[in-house]
């Protein structure tokens, strides 16, 4: 592992960060994305966890517009042995749809689209006619269920809750403020790479957690490689694709940034592209993609 501070590499220091998370928190959740940061995250507290005889769970949702091969990623890390729930979110929540002047948002997974989806409902997931959270919404923005899932999460078990995210500061100065400059930021016993949450500007239970956020691209990878851990072969197609490892992104495909890269579909899962064509109203500016 490239970086080092005080005798020790990242890896190193994030074990310990696991192992401060697993050992002062009874319920933990992490947030999954089917990218890489967060596989390798969710992957390491399994191992922590492992040795600790910890549980954990999982929380990931699914924007139905992904890749085939990040959905079979999503399934192996449900295999992971220390994982108690799997929350695997597929509710019609809104999203931003950069590509159309008429349809400036889009809903995944809405039922009234449903002839439209790019993918079939996973038969395990959480949608809206399963739907345990008594304050969902249809059409609710991806940023405001994240908070309110934990709102409901810490209910739930009654205690203190802790909460991982996979990012990483060298990603954008936004993360870099997340972790370092958040004013009145509140954390866990002085560890700085945790931030108590606010729901409606009041503290709740919950800490958000970044055990990662000093990690480069290049940990990353090469962590994957040290432990041989699992990844989302959709990156080994992008590289095959041309794309070098930092300007590799997984994200819902009409984003303001997002756009930009989506012919990446078509040249990494053409059946898949096809029916993100379709998902949504095109304006000019898509048609000529195609």
């Amino acid at each position: 592992m490239g970086k080092k501070y005080l005798e020790k590499d990242v890896l190193e220091a994030t074990l310990e960060r696991l192992k401060i998370m697993f050992g002062n928190f009874e319920n933990i959740y992490f947030c999954v994305s089917g990218g890489k940061d967060s596989s390798v995250m969710v992957q390491l507290a399994n191992k922590v966890a492992t040795e600790m005889n910890k549980k954990f769970d999982v929380l990931f949702i699914d924007l139905e517009a992904q890749y085939h091969y990040t959905i079979e990623h999503i399934e192996q890390l449900k295999q992971l042995s220390q994982i108690r729930d799997f929350y695997h979110i597929t509710l019609p929540m809104a999203l931003r749809n950069a590509v159309s002047v008429l349809q400036p948002k889009w809903i995944c997974w809405e039922e009234e689209s449903k002839h439209l989806w790019v993918r079939e409902m996973p038969k395990d997931s959480i949608n809206i006619r399963n739907c345990p959270f008594p304050w969902f919404k249809k059409g609710e923005e991806f940023e405001e269920f994240v908070i309110q899932f934990a709102n409901w999460y810490q209910k739930k078990y009654n205690g203190k809750v802790a909460c991982g995210i996979g990012i990483r500061t060298d990603e954008s100065i936004n993360r870099f403020r997340t972790i370092a400059y958040q004013k009145n930021k509140v954390t866990f016993e002085g560890h700085f790479w945790t931030t108590k949450l606010k729901v409606h500007e009041k503290h709740i239970d919950v800490y958000n957690c970044y055990p990662i956020y000093d990690w480069k691209t290049e940990d990353i990878w090469g962590v994957v490689s040290k432990l041989n851990l699992k990844f989302n072969y959709i990156y080994e197609l992008m590289h095959k694709n041309g794309l070098g490892i930092h300007e590799q992104r997984l994200c819902q495909p009409y984003g303001d940034d997002q756009k930009n890269g989506l012919n990446q579909f078509k040249a990494l899962e053409y059946d898949t592209w096809t029916k993100v064509l379709n998902r949504v109203n095109r304006s000019e500016f898509w048609k000529h993609l195609l």
